[in-house]
């Protein structure tokens, strides 16, 4: 299964490639990729209280077909979806009702390629996520993005590295805290 998902993601890579008319070409000597350009991005998924703000992440940054990746292949959130929404349902909405509001991001270190590739602007963004689960308990995380950006200044790829351990556990644990009555029963 896994090996069909990585034949895929490189079959629709394959397929969106870079872009190679006039108009491409345009873009492309505009745009570059900069950490201010990330760290900009990146301040909506900082915000937890205003929605609208946050959403803009997913809504001006990056292209409604991303391709995103969990990775790893021994926990229910692994596996490639093909769209914003796919991973949202995938990931975020079962995560998130296990947390009492979203994950508020902190960017600890962004690495950007000095030069763009033949697919893109690559850059790695490593975050720490903290927010709290349903039972009053922290839920701290790493990650670490691996994303491909195109000539528009869009993301169209990422590749998530995390501790996927603790989101196993979270995801697999009741919604609320057990008394000690409750579990001698």
């Amino acid at each position: 299964m896994i090996a069909r998902d990585r034949t895929a993601t490189r079959e629709k890579m394959r397929l969106r490639g870079p872009m190679h008319t006039a108009d491409s070409a345009t873009a492309m000597s505009r745009f570059v990729l900069t950490k201010d350009v990330i760290r900009s991005a990146f301040a909506h998924l900082g915000e937890t209280k205003n929605a609208e703000y946050r959403k803009r992440f997913l809504t001006d940054y990056l292209v409604p077909d991303v391709i995103w990746t969990c990775t790893g292949n021994a926990h229910s959130l692994a596996g490639t979806r093909y769209s914003i929404k796919d991973h949202d349902e995938a990931t975020f909405q079962r995560l998130g009702k296990k947390l009492q509001g979203p994950i508020k991001f902190h960017v600890t270190r962004i690495i950007v390629d000095a030069e763009r590739e033949a697919d893109g602007w690559w850059c790695s963004v490593e975050t720490r996520g903290q927010a709290t689960r349903t039972t009053g308990e922290p839920y701290n995380n790493e990650y670490l993005w691996l994303m491909r950006w195109n000539e528009d200044g869009k993301v169209v790829e990422i590749r998530s590295y995390f501790d996927t351990m603790l989101s196993e556990q979270i995801l697999l644990a009741p919604d609320r805290a057990v008394t000690a009555a409750e579990s001698t029963g």
